[in-house]
């Protein structure tokens, strides 16, 4: 076998590696998460039944081969970059290396990947294939980076539109006689079945306050967490309420109420927004239709007329 026969056998194998690798990580990245979410649900202690038995074994894997510092991520940049990943939903304590795997998997393989379908497609231009090597790195470089963004902005909206549910249950759980962090407790449940994240952010609250932290601060984390001023109005409400001795669950009522004024003017706002958001689609697609329904008959008789004089 002649090594011009060899180049394409060795760039398929390539891509056929690497097309696996993506799937395993991400794959094993999920099986993580969930074991995640199942020790914080149970009890301090308790075993995890039915856990993914390989999740132990690549965590491992990746805690061997990855290592932070090595990459430069240490210090100030290190915590910015856990709180990012917390704020998009990522809670594991692997998430960092998870992140570097993940950007080294994209910088290597899309680049590699591209090549084979330029190759394929363009044949051996030299100049296509290395601009198309050059944008899918830098689309490497930053895919991780823009993925993280738009799963927080989901998320912070997600979040925006189940607060003022959170506050109601709040109030129910503090008027039935409960104390506030007994109520956390107590709704991070039902909000779990609504919104992973978070339940999961409620749970990491309530743990804080268990390990000993007070409540005023475990509420400034958990807005942070959620960056979201409302969050953060809420934790300097209660902080007030603690400091002064006022009445939590008429503060938490009034707040309540003030947040679902607020939900209802925005599904008001992009209420209003849509017909101006339909102006495109229908210039694009329906106005040229109906240009046709009603040109296209004129057209034809006039030129049965022009063809018979």
């Amino acid at each position: 076998m002649s090594a011009d026969n060899l180049v394409p056998l060795i760039v398929a194998l390539l891509a056929f590696l690497s097309a696996g690798g993506i799937v395993i990580f991400f794959g094993q990245r999920i099986a993580e998460n969930l074991l995640v979410q199942r020790r914080l649900m149970t009890r301090p202690g308790a075993a995890v039944e039915g856990a993914p038995e390989g999740v132990g074994q690549f965590g491992a894997l990746i805690s061997a081969r990855i290592d932070e510092k090595r990459f430069g991520i240490e210090g100030a940049y290190r915590s910015k970059l856990r709180h990012d990943l917390m704020r998009a939903g990522y809670f594991s304590e692997n998430a960092i290396r998870y992140y570097i795997a993940a950007r080294l998997a994209l910088i290597i393989c899309l680049p590699i990947f591209t090549l084979i379908v330029v190759t394929i497609i363009g044949g051996d231009n030299f100049y296509l294939q290395i601009g198309a090597v050059v944008a899918s790195a830098v689309v490497g470089v930053f895919g991780v980076d823009a993925y993280l963004s738009r799963r927080q902005r989901i998320l912070q909206e997600h979040h925006r539109i189940l607060f003022p549910d959170l506050l109601d249950m709040l109030v129910v759980c503090v008027d039935a006689g409960l104390s506030l962090g007994a109520a956390l407790a107590r709704i991070a449940p039902e909000i779990g079945h609504r919104s992973k994240t978070l339940g999961m952010n409620l749970r990491l609250l309530g743990s804080e306050t268990r390990a000993g932290r007070s409540m005023p601060d475990a509420l400034s984390s958990f807005a942070e967490r959620l960056n979201l001023d409302e969050v953060r109005g809420f934790s300097v409400l209660l902080r007030q309420s603690f400091e002064l001795g006022t009445d939590v669950g008429d503060a938490l009522r009034v707040f309540g109420d003030e947040m679902r004024g607020k939900r209802l003017l925005r599904a008001e706002e992009k209420a209003n927004k849509l017909p101006v958001k339909m102006v495109i689609p229908m210039g694009l697609c329906i106005f040229p239709v109906i240009l046709m329904v009603i040109m296209v008959p004129v057209l034809i008789r006039l030129l049965g007329i022009f063809h018979t004089y």
